[in-house]
């Protein structure tokens, strides 16, 4: 399980000492929306739930309806009986209102809009009845409580994290920086968990007793509403930690100041068939003694090599990489430990072995800011597909059109090392503002983080190499590579329009299953290779023979452009 320190054991140890003194063994019930299903765990239904202020977003949503063009208030919380932290919040606007689920910040917002505008954006997210004061509107007037189903509970969340809002764009901005704050720093921290929007809410049960709800979204396809009976909203997200961890990679909080990275290595392959080479000049440590220099093995579940120079092989794959750190099999996983400096280096080597050096620079800042995102993985930093970055150590660089079997590409000329001096402007430059994505080309057309994944800034920043150029691309997927793919019986392909998340939703019988660019493009280069989707497309047209795409740019068109 893991914890911000000092913050989650502090609740952790609370929430044990509480339960002990009730004498109750607290539960943790989960919903998690996947692909337009609701999925619950053993003991709950889909039916209406009073959730209280996991209903404070849409109070937001009716003050900006009502307050067009006006900037979001602030609000001086004191305390007392008006909110549920008796010393007050102080002075706040509304992302950090939000993030602390402030009750006095909302109930004058409540209380500054009009009925019937509380009453149709409540009642749009699915909530009912109709609120009476400004107690129901925000969740907290005891016994008369809104309810609202928790498959409704979470479309509506995801709603607010990929559409905009027709009058008060700017405050849905704010919310989402609201519930961004939430879960690393808010009543949603002990998730433990960077790169999520949560919020959470605490509702009566009896009248000793509470139960805590914890709303969670990342920007893919992660949709979970967690209860916890008894316990407060805090304790719901604490709870909720080990779970999510387990089950959603990504959620892992950064390690500040270190100098390590931790690496999947052919993260979308089985760690099987894989030997290991010594590379270097002296024997390294290896879980079985030692390792000499031009030795190898078989690599096994829980094997440990190095540090040292080390070379992967899967003869059958047609794979080799080199890299210097360490390595081990850990959970069907091939792990490498590298320092910052040799993870940057195996970026370049991949995306920008011999470019411009200034773009290189350029790019070698980029994956530092990139890294101090935090974790993409539970158990490491990173992975060397696209899903993170395109890393592969010293080489060789491998060509995976074809699925089945890496081709390693001719080197076009010696790859450029880092110097002392390119490796101290790097990390310069690093601390400056500036694109922490990047891109193999924009084709002249980038993208926004929000129409590619769903988060951001909703504008996409022109590309300065590449204006009024247009670099194109067809594919065709054939009809049986296409139910390859995303299974049988596909009668009809949408493509969702801008300004929403760009999405394929594929129908059948009925049935309808949505995918973002990451999880295509994975599905398909299983089937066709790494270049059957080089960017999210612009254009589709299913017909007899299959579905034909064309779009421009390879990559996620997002970021700095690497592009010539």
């Amino acid at each position: 399980m893991i914890f911000p320190r000092g913050r989650a054991i502090a609740a952790i140890l609370t929430w044990i000492v509480a339960m002990a003194a009730s004498g109750q063994e607290p539960v943790l019930h989960t919903w998690r929306l996947v692909q337009g299903r609701l999925e619950t765990s053993e003991g709950v239904s889909d039916a209406p739930l009073a959730v209280g202020s996991l209903q404070k977003p849409f109070v937001v949503r009716a003050w900006a309806q009502a307050h067009p063009d006006r900037p979001s208030p602030r609000f001086t919380c004191r305390g007392g009986g008006a909110c549920w932290l008796k010393k007050g919040h102080g002075e706040l606007g509304l992302a950090t209102a939000l993030a602390r689920s402030c009750n006095a910040y909302f109930r004058q917002l409540a209380e500054t809009t009009p009925g019937d505008q509380l009453t149709d954006s409540l009642g749009r997210a699915g909530f009912a009845p109709a609120p009476l004061n400004a107690d129901q509107a925000i969740g907290l007037a005891v016994p008369d409580l809104l309810r609202i189903r928790p498959s409704q509970l979470l479309e509506a969340y995801r709603g607010l994290l990929l559409e905009p809002w027709p009058l008060g764009e700017a405050l849905r901005r704010e919310v989402l920086r609201g519930l961004h704050e939430g879960a690393r720093s808010g009543t949603a921290g002990g998730l433990g968990a960077w790169g999520l929007w949560a919020k959470t809410g605490t509702v009566p049960l009896d009248a000793q007793h509470t139960e805590g709800f914890a709303l969670v979204l990342d920007e893919g396809e992660l949709a979970i509403l967690a209860r916890l009976r008894p316990g407060t909203g805090a304790q719901a997200a604490t709870a909720l930690a080990a779970p999510l961890a387990a089950q959603r990679p990504g959620t892992a909080v950064p390690t500040h100041g270190g100098d390590q990275v931790h690496v999947r290595l052919f993260d979308l392959l089985p760690a099987t068939g894989f030997s290991v080479q010594n590379a270097g000049p002296a024997p390294i440590p290896d879980g079985r003694g030692f390792l000499g220099p031009g030795a190898s093995h078989p690599l096994r579940p829980g094997d440990r090599v190095g540090p040292g120079q080390l070379e992967l092989r899967a003869e059958t794959r047609g794979i080799r990489r080199r890299f210097q750190g360490r390595l081990q099999v850990s959970d069907g996983h091939l792990l490498a430990t590298l320092t910052r400096r040799a993870y940057v280096e195996g970026v370049l080597a991949a995306e920008l072995p011999c470019g411009d050096p200034e773009l290189r620079l350029d790019l070698g800042a980029a994956v530092l800011r990139f890294l101090a995102r935090g974790r993409r993985h539970v158990d490491a930093d990173v992975c060397d597909s696209t899903h993170c970055a395109w890393f592969v150590g010293q080489g060789p660089l491998l060509d995976w059109t074809d699925p089945a079997r890496a081709r390693v590409l001719p080197a076009q000329a010696e790859p450029r090392s880092l110097d002392e001096a390119d490796w101290a402007r790097i990390q310069g430059r690093s601390r400056l503002p500036g694109p922490a994505l990047w891109t193999a080309h924009c084709g002249g057309s980038p993208l926004s983080t929000r129409r590619v994944w769903g988060f951001g800034e909703g504008a996409a920043a022109p590309c300065p190499r590449h204006p009024g150029v247009t670099a194109g691309w067809t594919r065709i997927w054939r009809r049986g590579d296409l139910e390859r793919a995303f299974g049988p019986g596909i009668d009809a392909v949408v493509m969702e329009p801008p300004p929403g998340v760009w999405r394929l939703t594929f129908s059948r019988k009925g049935r309808k299953e949505t995918y973002g660019f990451d999880e295509a493009h994975r599905r398909m280069a299983t089937v066709l290779g790494w270049d059957a989707l080089p960017s999210p497309a612009d254009r589709i047209e299913l017909n007899p023979e299959g579905l034909r795409l064309e779009g421009t740019g390879q990559g996620h068109r997002v970021g700095l452009c690497l592009g010539k």
